[in-house]
């Protein structure tokens, strides 16, 4: 990990102190999402019913050819002074009107089945598939938000290292402004290296982001005010070894004081980069969200974090 990706991370915290205590009215709990992290797959609409065939009190009934014309003399037949007809069919001819079936009397009105019931959302905690609708808050916090992960690149930078470059969405979706850095708190999880699969933090930093020729944004590290009904979307880069991508994640309570999985803060959403086939898709903008659960993530052990010599500014 360089040393730009561990100051970005390691002044996330003093720096979300000093947002609380200098912003205009910022309390904790515009920083802290306390509630799971969840996705709602889409279901389709079923229909309002499950309309039966209509009830047969009749079988069909079948009317048998009739009028058999022929061009040739047959004993019997009236003769019209071209063609003689007769119901005896007689080889030369054919019938003025061949056979065909009625169909049977039906009840009405046309019955039906019970309605389908109402699909059941099918709701997850993760990892979650990239480009995932992810929506957590509004319950135990006072913020209620949708997150995006999507669009994961890798970018060859040297012999021993790489950047990995991805998107994310951030939408507040509730009534309470959310106070965040957005480069401070998604990272690279996991990567697949050459010997194996290697788990680690490997946070974003502006140098990357320079590497990859990616615009320059100020309000990725700084403290981002996000009002609601407000979107932003912005293009992280990071370091890392060598190897694919195979999560990302995205610490959504940096001031809890615990640990989830070795990474200081908690409540950790995770996105996978392999391909999801099980549940793909999003609600969609004008959808009705589902009553999320109210679950609070268990909590953690608390720990202080061990900060490197050279960050004479870190707690």
């Amino acid at each position: 990990m360089n040393h730009s990706s561990w100051k970005w991370h390691w002044c996330l915290w003093p720096m979300l102190a000093v947002a609380l205590a200098c912003g205009a009215g910022t309390t904790a709990q515009q920083v802290r999402i306390l509630d799971l992290p969840q996705f709602i797959c889409p279901s389709s609409t079923p229909r309002p019913t499950h309309t039966a065939l209509p009830t047969q009190v009749q079988p069909p009934i079948y009317i048998p050819p009739s009028g058999y014309a022929t061009f040739t003399p047959v004993p019997g037949c009236l003769w019209n002074g071209r063609v003689c007809a007769t119901n005896t069919p007689a080889s030369g001819g054919l019938y003025q009107q061949p056979g065909y079936t009625l169909t049977g009397a039906i009840s009405t009105p046309r019955p039906t089945f019970t309605p389908w019931p109402t699909p059941t959302p099918l709701v997850t905690t993760g990892p979650f598939h990239l480009g995932a609708d992810v929506y957590t808050g509004g319950f135990a916090s006072a913020v209620s938000l949708r997150l995006r992960i999507e669009s994961v690149a890798v970018i060859p930078f040297s012999a021993d290292r790489q950047i990995v470059t991805w998107g994310i969405e951030l939408e507040n979706i509730g009534t309470v402004s959310y106070v965040t850095i957005p480069g401070g708190q998604v990272f690279v999880a996991a990567l697949r290296t050459s010997a194996s699969e290697r788990a680690g933090q490997w946070w974003a930093s502006a140098e990357a982001a320079r590497a990859a020729a990616i615009p320059p944004e100020s309000r990725i590290s700084d403290a981002l005010t996000v009002a609601p009904d407000e979107t932003y979307r912005f293009t992280l880069a990071a370091y890392t070894p060598l190897g694919e991508p195979l999560r990302l994640g995205w610490a959504l309570d940096p001031l809890s004081g615990g640990q989830d999985h070795h990474l200081t803060g908690g409540n950790v959403a995770y996105w996978s980069v392999a391909a999801q086939t099980e549940c793909v898709g999003n609600l969609g903008s004008d959808a009705v969200i589902p009553t999320l659960q109210r679950l609070i993530p268990t909590a953690t052990p608390t720990a202080r974090p061990t900060f490197p010599p050279w960050c004479v500014w870190c707690p």
